[in-house]
């Protein structure tokens, strides 16, 4: 079984979990620059060989950024261009960097601006963690 790959998007970086082949453990795997990101696909799927990307996309009560919104599909867009075989699936991210936070601080690490990439890789972990959740 190849891997399952969550990514949280955005403008700047883009955090990547990835699964375990077995879809069992869940793990953050990096935080990349959001315009290396079709480069970083295509080295995962070399790499471990990618099953599905589990993409986060804010659905928040307001109905989130349609900005936002656009800027992700058409970053998954490339990603399928080149990779028509991998499903996207997309999830409901709202709220997964403040848990990502909330985790990260529990865990003893101090929040500041220099460790942002840990929050966005945590996020990733999270939508990968609720993707398996819902889909058992």
């Amino acid at each position: 079984m190849k891997s399952v790959i969550a990514l949280d998007i955005g403008k700047k970086r883009t955090g990547i979990a990835k699964s375990d082949n077995l879809g069992i453990a869940v793990n953050p795997y990096d935080t990349i620059e959001t315009i290396l990101l079709l480069d970083e696909v295509i080295k995962i799927e070399k790499e471990f060989g990618i099953e599905k990307l589990i993409i986060g996309i804010p659905l928040n009560i307001e109905g989130g950024s349609k900005e936002t919104e656009e800027f992700i599909k058409t970053k998954s867009k490339e990603i399928q261009d080149e990779f028509s075989e991998i499903e996207i699936i997309f999830v409901n991210e709202s709220f997964s960097s403040r848990e990502a936070e909330a985790r990260l601080k529990d865990r003893g690490v101090k929040i500041s601006q220099y460790n942002k990439a840990l929050i966005d890789q945590e996020a990733a972990a999270i939508l990968l963690e609720q993707y398996f959740r819902e889909n058992p």
